[in-house]
């Protein structure tokens, strides 16, 4: 027995969007359509059918939502960018926290400090602004 190709409908397009609009899971989007004609009965059907609808919009309102958080954490809305740092950057407090524990506050060194060091430059003193060029300034070395 040979069945027919599910026609492609109008109507269960609109419900797929506004369920997607809406953030309705997709097996309840699926449910929810068997009143209408032409619905799909399974998964594979439904995204067969209509998955460059659901890819389509999700990316759509994703693009929409993803635009306004980036605005606002440009603006200096904390939660905001805490919220694109875990996200997209790879930050989570709970790494920062463990790299953090352990390490003597006192006695821990900057990377600039660390840095300004290895350049001859005494990130303390005001006057150092040039690399040394070899002579020693350091007055315990001094005959």
């Amino acid at each position: 027995m040979a069945y027919d190709k599910l026609p492609y409908s109008k109507n269960v397009e609109k419900h797929v969007l506004d369920c997607i609009q809406g953030g309705v899971g997709i097996r309840e989007m699926l449910a929810s359509m068997q009143h209408l004609q032409n619905a799909p009965k399974s998964l594979s059907t439904l995204y067969k059918i209509y998955g460059q609808i659901i890819h389509s919009e999700r990316a759509r309102i994703n693009a929409a939502v993803g635009r306004k958080v980036i605005d606002q954490a440009l603006e200096g809305d904390f939660k905001s960018q805490e919220l694109f740092l875990r996200s997209k950057g790879g930050w989570s407090p709970k790494e920062t926290v463990e790299t953090t524990e352990g390490i003597d506050e006192d006695t821990d060194e900057s990377a600039v400090d660390s840095l300004m060091t290895l350049l001859g430059l005494d990130s303390d003193d005001p006057t150092s602004e040039q690399p040394e060029t070899g002579e020693e300034t350091d007055s315990t070395n001094a005959p």
